[in-house]
């Protein structure tokens, strides 16, 4: 418990070494502007704070990953986090060697800062990225389970329209082939059903195993659906759950024109 409450002040503590590590960076161009030979008094202590919060985010970071498995974007801002981190620690210790000294070793202690300064925006980028709308504002498993499932929803005038807007350029018109992408094809209610290549996707009664809806939510833009789109709006895929649940009555004869 005490190390998810840890966790969860991640986003807290990130914005310290983004800002430590850049003015110490911007401190020393103005070194190298103004041609002092050494480091200027302020940049060690700088560093030392920044060397603290990097390492105190990256410990929060996967204190608030667990051990879940995560997308590559969550798994590249991790890695890019311990990366800073290591780099910092050797630019701590370059101006530590560079306080009282000139020459090469304060050129390698402003090297290695900007290159923390490189690596630590980066990494900030792909956080902020996670953080986005667009990336996790969709309706995911647990905001949809507490959304209560008010009334019926109409297959014709509710969840037809987004299959013809958003599937059937890959699972129902002629361009998507005679089967289908992935084996699946929308146009009836048996076919739809049936499923692809993996089996069935629409599990009536139960939306949390169907992937007609989970890949609607997925956090991975490369596996969300619709492909190569934007989500559906958030609403649509609350109807798309709430039709499942309610057991994804399809009228027969009810049929897509291809």
């Amino acid at each position: 418990m005490l190390w998810t409450f840890f966790g969860r002040l991640h986003p807290a503590t990130v914005h310290f070494p983004i800002a430590m590590l850049s003015i110490a960076a911007l401190v020393e161009f103005l070194q190298i502007v103004r041609r002092k030979p050494g480091l200027a008094p302020a940049t060690f202590t700088l560093t030392v704070v920044g060397l603290v919060s990097a390492v105190l985010a990256s410990l929060m970071g996967i204190a608030n990953a667990g051990g879940k498995h995560h997308d590559d974007l969550i798994e590249t801002h991790r890695w890019a986090g311990i990366a800073t981190t290591v780099a910092t620690v050797a630019a701590m210790a370059l101006v530590f060697k560079a306080r009282a000294g000139r020459g090469a070793i304060v050129q390698a202690a402003r090297a290695s800062l900007f290159l923390a300064m490189i690596l630590v925006s980066v990494t900030g980028h792909w956080g902020g990225a996670i953080t986005l709308p667009g990336y996790y504002d969709v309706w995911g498993d647990e905001q949809v389970r507490q959304k209560p499932s008010e009334g019926p929803v109409d297959f014709k005038q509710d969840i037809a329209p987004i299959i013809q807007a958003s599937c059937f350029s890959c699972h129902g018109g002629r361009k998507s082939g005679k089967n289908g992408k992935g084996g699946l094809r929308l146009t009836t209610k048996a076919l739809a059903m049936k499923g692809g290549d993996g089996g069935p996707c629409i599990v009536p009664g139960k939306p949390e195993e169907s992937s007609f809806y989970k890949l609607l939510i997925a956090k991975n833009p490369d596996e969300r659906m619709p492909e190569k789109a934007k989500p559906l709006p958030p609403e649509q895929i609350e109807k798309i759950f709430r039709w499942i649940e309610k057991g994804a009555v399809w009228p027969d004869g009810h049929e897509f024109k291809e």
